[in-house]
C-alpha cells in the first residue's frame, strides 16, 4: 500500500455540504482541519461503487471531541492534480 493522500479542510470540522481538498486520490489520507488539528481517513467503496469517507474521532483545538463519522461522497473534481471531495450528511 502506498503513501497516505492528505485532505485539507478550510474549517475545523465537517458538515454535509463541505467541500475538502485532496492532494490526491488514495485508499487512506492524513486529514489537517484549518485549525492545525489531523486525524486519519479512509475511502469506503459499497458494491455499487458509490464511496464514503471514514473519518477517525478528534477533538478540536477548542476542545469539542467529535465522533468518528462516515460521510457519503456526493461528488469529486478534479482542481489540477488534486481532487475537491463534497461530503453529504454522514451516515453514522
Amino acid at each position: 500500500m502506498g503513501e497516505p493522500g492528505l485532505i485539507t479542510v478550510d474549517h475545523s470540522h465537517l458538515f454535509p455540504g463541505v467541500v475538502v481538498r485532496a492532494d490526491r486520490m488514495a485508499d487512506e489520507f492524513d486529514v489537517v482541519f484549518s485549525d492545525g488539528v489531523r486525524t486519519e481517513a479512509g475511502i469506503l467503496r459499497d458494491d455499487n461503487g458509490v464511496a464514503a469517507l471514514d473519518v477517525v474521532g478528534y477533538a478540536t483545538a477548542a476542545g469539542t471531541m467529535l465522533p468518528g463519522r462516515i460521510w457519503p461522497i456526493t461528488s469529486m473534481e478534479d482542481v489540477g492534480s488534486a481532487v475537491d471531495i463534497k461530503l453529504g450528511p454522514y451516515l453514522r
